[in-house]
């Protein structure tokens, strides 16, 4: 009698895990997918979970994140306290760029809202199979 593979799942509690998703879209729709899919789009709160946002884009990429203004919120609605801005990159074109790309050097940067980006998006609590 043949059996399944066993799976276990190791869960690491109050820890994001970032997806990056190789598909453009508007920020409205990648928020959308993500919420649908996954948890949000990525919500970076530290210096640490930046790091691990860094590691799940590819080099050379540049896509959304779940930060938008005023004041800049996450997708959430809570505020970010935490800033990552390229030394450009907040200059707000016609005062129309109220959504933000993390850049290929992995900063940040104010985007007019509906030209489709790539994205990453966040799960809660990481889990892994083993």
């Amino acid at each position: 009698m043949a059996t399944s593979p066993s799976v276990c799942r190791v869960t690491y509690p109050n820890r994001k895990s970032y997806i990056f998703i190789n598909q453009a879209m508007s920020w409205s729709s990648a928020q959308q997918y993500c919420r649908e899919n996954y948890k949000d789009l990525a919500m970076i709160e530290n210096q640490e979970e930046n790091m691990e946002a860094q590691n799940a884009i590819p080099s050379g990429s540049m896509g959304w994140i779940g930060l938008y203004r005023e004041p800049w919120t996450w997708s959430d609605g809570s505020l970010s306290s935490f800033r990552n801005w390229y030394p450009s990159g907040l200059n707000n074109i016609n005062e129309s760029q109220h959504c933000v790309t993390e850049n290929p050097q992995h900063q940040w940067a104010d985007e007019f809202c509906d030209v489709p980006w790539v994205f990453v998006c966040h799960q809660g609590d990481h889990s892994k199979k083993c």
